[in-house]
């Protein structure tokens, strides 16, 4: 048993339908019906620019980023910090042209 107390996840889904917070490290959001990684990214990050992020932390069970299926739970990564990490694609990318 967690020093949450049982229920804890419960009560957070009630608070706020489509996301919960388990602790800062273990957030995931229940993809609702109609919500996009865009959507998502908004709500969550105040930025909807920050969808490939969450794409990329869920590619295990997102196929095509434009198809969410409502239910699919979704860890949200710490944003923040990945950010300040470097795009290895974008490195790598670049790194070919030049």
């Amino acid at each position: 048993m967690s020093a949450r107390g049982p229920g804890t996840g419960l009560a957070l889904a009630l608070l706020a339908p489509g996301w919960m917070a388990f602790a800062a490290e273990e957030r995931v959001h229940i993809v609702q019906s109609g919500e996009t990684l865009w959507h998502i990214a908004a709500t969550v990050a105040g930025d909807p620019g920050v969808w490939p992020q969450i794409y990329r932390a869920n590619r295990d069970q997102i196929v095509d980023p434009s198809r969410l299926y409502p239910g699919q739970v979704l860890a949200i990564p710490d944003l923040e910090a990945e950010a300040a990490q470097p795009d290895a694609t974008r490195d790598a990318a670049s790194a070919s042209r030049d």
